[in-house]
């Protein structure tokens, strides 16, 4: 393995385990039982959705899912080329 190799494999298990701690914290998106009081689009946190923590996560996630296939893709393209 070569330093290209190992540093990429390295950000891999740091994207990992951000994919897997930010998916744990986030809710599920059905409102199960919940749905049968009514909806909470009306309250603050529903009105205010696309600010609150929630979908930061959902950002984070996104974009850590990204990095995590483009490393993946690169470091495999280079050690290829190595060869």
């Amino acid at each position: 393995m070569n330093a290209i190799e190992i540093i990429g494999g390295v950000l891999i298990m740091i994207a990992a385990v951000v994919i897997t701690v930010t998916v744990m914290f986030q809710e599920g998106k059905g409102n199960g039982l919940n749905a049968l009081a009514g909806s909470n689009e009306s309250s603050y946190l529903g009105k205010n959705k696309n600010r609150s923590m929630q979908a930061t996560m959902v950002r984070v996630t996104k974009y850590t899912g990204i990095a995590f296939v483009v490393i993946t893709l690169a470091v495999y393209l280079i050690s290829y080329a190595m060869k």
